[in-house]
């Protein structure tokens, strides 16, 4: 009997928020050969403060990366590394290559005011017109405003300023570069593709423009593994490294969901809801997010931050303790939990109405309203926790189609990722909610694979993004709508819209009851 060819390999890294993980695909199959995570290490030094030691990131990246090539075959063959990572934040460099301190973190709140300010003086919308974002405080801009008036010593050393996956990058090649899509944090024309001076003016800080570096295609090669990375990771010297791409954009990637009319939702702890377009997508006006994408194309992605898992851990925990429990202890799973209860309710809920806005931040997509926050409407003596973990099921899926009404172009197709995807009953009702099939890839690290596969074009093993999807995407489950559904959820989605109107100004007021308690508390 001969022996088998040793393995061909992509290798993935997902440099993420809250963990760090990392995969080898076999670059003719697809097959997941090993995977390893680890959590990000991070530093609090306030309430409103998210950083990390860049050293510490490192280290722990590439004993991830190493958990992976070591449960490798010794003779493996290393085509090429794909890195994504969290966008926005600000990781900073000096002259020297040197961190100029803590890498700040998207969830970072210190230039709250700074942008506030620069937001209120922006009454005809030109900001948003021109980069395509509703602007967060993590990113670098906001962040770089302040710095300048808070450490202006820490600032004046700044001279390189990129993101979670470009310092990984870094580290692996020594190559100080960007591409496209983690561009789009940046003060970016997401028209021109390019840098927008304007916004950069707009913040007092026409001089950052220069912090920008090389801004690389996202399927092109970066540079390769250094000695001293290979010693750390384990990966072969000169082994390519992919130019990579933020982690909104390598999620879409990482299911296949890159051309028209294709989205991607992922069921996380947030609804987020995406499309690939061919031009830039500016509408509905001042909400979500909007990424350059490889190949020419543009991502528009908007986010319900309220109205993911968070909203079904919530109903499950609050009025199912027991239950509660017994998932904590394994004793049973959510997943069966909730096919219990979409088996003993109906479609349309005997008329109860969920609204998914339990965030802090209120609604966020297709409308922002911070004071929004979550409802039950129609509550009856007959209403039981059944009704209630269907109603969030129902709530979720109505907002997701709430979503991808609001956006200017035609979904065909729409893939689902995440948590939430896992769940075969909550899959099907989004189906019948939005009468569209639901795709569910058979895909363990959507991000982490969509770096690998851009790093397989990268080095031209793959023709095209396509080609890599038809590769290393594996089918999964399909689910397709009961028609006979469809009037039911017609009417509920027509409900749940009607009630957004009478709903606004009672938010306003139990905002303004809530703050009130608290002053006198």
């Amino acid at each position: 009997m001969s022996e088998s060819a040793p393995p061909t390999v992509l290798v993935g890294v997902d440099k993420g928020t809250s963990s760090i993980k990392a995969i080898a695909v076999d670059a003719f199959t697809g097959m997941l050969l090993a995977e390893s995570g680890c959590p990000t290490p991070s530093v609090r030094t306030g309430s409103d403060r998210h950083e990390e030691d860049c050293d510490k990131t490192w280290e722990t990246t590439a004993r991830t990366i190493a958990d992976v090539v070591n449960r490798l075959p010794a003779d493996t063959r290393f085509l090429a590394v794909g890195v994504t990572g969290h966008m926005g934040g600000l990781w900073a460099l000096d002259d020297a290559g040197t961190p100029v301190g803590n890498a700040i973190c998207w969830p970072d709140a210190r230039a709250a005011e700074v942008l506030n300010d620069v937001v209120d003086r922006d009454l005809d919308g030109k900001l948003y017109s021109i980069g395509g974002n509703a602007m967060i405080p993590g990113m670098p801009y906001p962040l770089l405003a302040w710095l300048k008036m808070h450490e202006p010593q820490r600032y004046s050393r700044i001279s390189t300023v990129f993101m979670a996956k470009d310092y990984v990058n870094y580290r692996l090649t020594g190559v100080i570069a960007t591409e496209e899509s983690d561009l789009s944090f940046w003060p970016c024309d997401l028209t021109a593709r390019s840098t927008s001076g304007h916004i950069f003016e707009a913040f007092g800080i026409p001089e950052a423009e220069e912090f920008v570096p090389s801004v690389l295609s996202s399927t092109s090669v970066i540079g390769h593994v250094t000695p001293e990375a290979s010693a750390m990771t384990g990966l072969p010297v000169g082994t390519a490294v992919g130019a990579g791409c933020g982690d909104a954009t390598a999620n879409m990637i990482g299911i296949g969901a890159q051309g028209d009319g294709q989205a991607t939702t992922t069921l996380g702890t947030s609804l987020m809801n995406g499309t690939s377009s061919a031009q830039p997508l500016f509408d509905p006006p001042g909400v979500g997010f909007s990424f350059l994408m490889p190949e020419g194309r543009w991502q528009r992605q908007i986010t319900n931050s309220g109205g993911g898992t968070l909203c079904l851990d919530w109903v499950v925990e609050t009025f199912c303790s027991d239950v509660a429990a017994e998932i904590k202890c394994g004793e049973r799973t959510l997943g069966t939990t909730v096919a219990d209860a979409v088996g003993r309710t109906k479609p349309g809920n005997d008329g109860l109405i969920f609204h998914p806005y339990l965030n802090t931040a209120g609604a966020t997509a297709p409308f922002v309203n911070v004071q929004a926050r979550g409802s039950f409407v129609g509550l009856g003596m007959d209403t039981t926790v059944d009704n209630m973990i269907r109603g969030v099921l129902e709530g979720t899926a109505l907002s997701i189609r709430h979503c991808y009404e609001a956006m200017p172009t035609d979904i065909t197709e729409i893939r689902l990722t995440g948590g939430g995807a896992r769940s075969a009953a909550w899959c099907q009702i989004i189906s019948d909610v939005l009468q569209k099939q639901m795709f569910v890839p058979d895909v363990s690290e959507s991000g982490a694979l969509g770096a690998a596969m851009l790093g397989g074009v990268a080095v031209e093993h793959y023709r095209d993004i396509a080609h890599a999807t038809a590769t290393l995407v594996r089918d999964g489950a399909v689910y397709s709508p009961d028609p006979d559904t469809a009037a039911t959820y017609e009417d509920m989605f027509r409900a749940y819209r009607a009630l957004l109107g009478p709903l606004e100004p009672v938010w306003a007021a139990q905002f303004t009851f809530a703050h009130s308690q608290q002053e006198t508390s």
